[in-house]
């Protein structure tokens, strides 16, 4: 009997233990010609369906992806770091540098079912994408490019009403 894989939740609860979760990052910006992508788990690079039906290249590269910290709000980070012998992000970071460009690069996380058995898709699509990461912060040394690609901050803005003894006396009571 074949367990369909539809999302990451069949892929950790129902599938064989022949499928192996395929890790991809796309790195893109305005001013660069094409994206990086880069997936962490198949030594040959591999031909991905995008979530838009696109079948585009992911090459491989040493890549560790440390995702943040669970937590209630809307935040989501991770810490990515490319084994890319300072070959392949530090010259598109120099392009952003030498234009004055305020754009942070934007990274998009995909997770593929990948069956190690047949060598093929497990599901055609990713079955988790995270999108909307921005690189704010950037390290490298000369064997490795390290950065953290995290949401914009979505809880900065206050919601709801002051409430102040001004206005309503009666809290008074409550302090």
């Amino acid at each position: 009997m074949a367990v369909t894989i539809d999302d990451i939740k069949d892929l950790h609860l129902d599938s064989s233990p022949s499928i192996a979760a395929l890790e991809t990052i796309e790195v893109r910006h305005s001013l660069w010609p094409t994206p990086i992508r880069i997936v962490t788990n198949h030594a040959d690079g591999v031909d991905a369906m995008l979530e838009t039906c696109e079948v585009v290249n992911f090459e491989f590269a040493p890549l560790l992806i440390n995702r943040g910290k669970t937590s209630d709000d809307l935040d989501q980070s991770f810490n990515i770091t490319l084994g890319d012998l300072g070959e392949i992000v530090p010259p598109l970071i120099k392009q952003i540098r030498a234009s004055d460009s305020d754009e942070y690069p934007q990274v998009i996380y995909r997770q593929y079912a990948y069956d190690v058995t047949s060598m093929s898709f497990a599901k055609d699509k990713p079955i988790d994408v995270v999108k909307g990461l921005f690189i704010e912060q950037m390290s490298r040394d000369h064997q490795a490019t390290t950065f953290d690609a995290k949401t914009p901050d979505k809880n900065t803005v206050p919601t709801g009403r002051t409430y102040s003894l001004e206005e309503y006396p009666d809290l008074k009571a409550l302090l």
